[in-house]
């Protein structure tokens, strides 16, 4: 340091400094001079894989709720269908709950209208099972309703839809209090898609 100083000063009060060159240092790390990437190495794997996302057809139920009008002759039934349960998201093992209402309508209250059988078959194309059967006489004369809950067992595994057919036997009063009847059935299917492992048949 001291020569530097020196050499600074004696620069100073001599002519010709300008030829004088500054000499400066950096340090290096102590490492070989190699490079560090391997341009000619394979690009890394990609971890991110492609996942099959279920595949399902659109149902009557995936609102949570439908409703269907069967016409029987001088009156009709209407029955709604809803549940708590996400529809989309059923499959052949689910167990699925839903609720049932039935109530009649263009009848006057005058004639009396009982349910003497409520009936329910599901069917996954590979077997039919009953899976709810309600016999009584249940008074459904306008304005009370029919309402019922319904549990559906799991199916066969793969199946990609499940039809119910729903039938009610109904015992309509042929006039005003003679306590004379006559039967007349209302049939209705509902359709509930099922998640399979990526594809519907």
């Amino acid at each position: 340091m001291a020569v530097g100083i020196a050499a600074a000063v004696l620069c100073g009060s001599l002519t010709g400094c300008d030829s004088l060159e500054q000499l400066t240092s950096s340090s290096r790390p102590l490492v070989d001079d190699k490079p560090t990437s391997n341009s000619g190495a394979e690009p890394a794997p990609s971890t991110s894989a492609s996942v099959a996302v279920p595949a399902r057809a659109s149902g009557a139920l995936d609102p949570g709720t439908v409703t269907h009008r069967l016409k029987q002759g001088n009156f009709s039934v209407q029955l709604t269908y809803w549940t708590a349960d996400n529809a989309k998201l059923y499959t052949a093992e689910s167990i699925k709950t839903i609720n049932v209402s039935a109530h009649i309508e263009d009848a006057d209250s005058t004639h009396r209208v009982t349910v003497s059988t409520f009936e329910v078959i599901q069917d996954d194309g590979t077997k039919r099972d009953t899976v709810a059967t309600d016999s009584g006489q249940f008074d459904v004369t306008p304005p009370y309703p029919y309402n019922t809950v319904v549990t559906l067992p799991a199916a066969t595994a793969g199946a990609a839809a499940l039809t119910l057919s729903v039938r009610l036997d109904l015992l309509v009063e042929t006039t005003p209090k003679s306590n004379s009847y006559y039967r007349s059935t209302a049939l209705d299917t509902l359709t509930l898609p099922l998640l399979t492992n990526g594809t519907t048949r």
